[in-house]
């Protein structure tokens, strides 16, 4: 009976691993809200989910988050991330990330480096360390790597680029290959619009769109809907004490159901 105990979770996250596992990790109330887009990431989780944008900030910062899944009390979801500005304005960043239910646990710790290479484009490097444990069996370790790129390429419009695990290596996590391209459209300082399209080897396309809309000098909200599987998001911050934010999110998810996540932050103006 412990034995069963022991799988079921296990089994759980692994049918569910479009959602964990990896880059699929929970990485914050603020990149749930928006429909999971890096370009309107506004926080350190830049520092997890698109590292280039972090070359473009003329600051340091840091972010933690937990999150809950309707239906699994025991489910436990946290994130956290800071990055540093360096004396010759390039960053370096590290990211946590953990999930877990009794029996079984899957952490991932994300190390990026971000440079400005030209006015208009901004290149990362990150690599990650990835461990599942679940009870009376050894722990599994794999290790990954991904490139960013992030390129204003007008006024208004921004683009982006991911590309995660580019050489293939599965290790004993059968970790994905995968790659997101994302463009921003901003108006205007208060608005911002953008869509992304992913592409896991194993999985079919994923589109997504998201909205980000300052309504208030404090208080921002945000949007968003996906594709393969469904899922519809929302999220609101509210800056306190000039440079720190409260985050809260919302997301549902087809198969899984509806998530909600928090977030603290440094929030910052540029």
């Amino acid at each position: 009976m412990k034995t069963i105990l022991t799988l079921l979770p296990a089994w759980f996250l692994s049918f569910s691993a479009h959602s964990q596992s990896g880059p699929y990790m929970f990485s914050g109330a603020g990149y749930i809200g928006n429909g999971q887009i890096g370009l309107l990431t506004k926080d350190a989780e830049a520092a997890i989910v698109l590292p280039a944008l972090l070359a473009s900030r003329s600051h340091g910062g840091w972010s933690v988050a937990a999150a809950t899944r309707t239906g699994l009390s025991d489910l436990t979801e946290i994130s956290g991330a800071a990055h540093l500005k360096l004396p010759w304005k390039d960053q370096v960043a590290i990211g946590i990330q953990h999930t877990g239910i009794e029996g079984y646990s899957e952490q991932r710790i994300t190390l990026s480096y971000a440079r400005r290479l030209f006015e208009k484009l901004n290149l990362a490097l990150q690599f990650d360390l990835n461990r599942n444990e679940a009870e009376e069996y050894d722990d599994l370790l794999a290790t990954s790597w991904s490139i960013s790129i992030h390129a204003p390429i007008a006024k208004e419009l921004t683009m982006s680029a991911w590309l995660y695990n580019p050489l293939g290596d599965e290790g004993t996590l059968n970790l994905p290959s995968m790659a997101r391209i994302g463009l921003l459209y901003e108006p205007s300082k208060k608005v911002g619009v953008a869509m992304e399209a992913e592409k896991d080897w194993r999985h079919d396309l994923r589109l997504k769109a998201g909205i980000h809309y300052q309504l208030h000098p404090r208080m921002a909200v945000r949007w968003g809907i996906g594709t393969n599987p469904s899922l519809l998001h929302a999220g609101i911050t509210w800056k306190i004490f000039n440079q720190m934010g409260i985050t809260g999110g919302w997301r549902y998810h087809s198969r899984l159901g509806s998530s909600l996540s928090a977030s603290l932050s440094q929030y910052h103006t540029e």
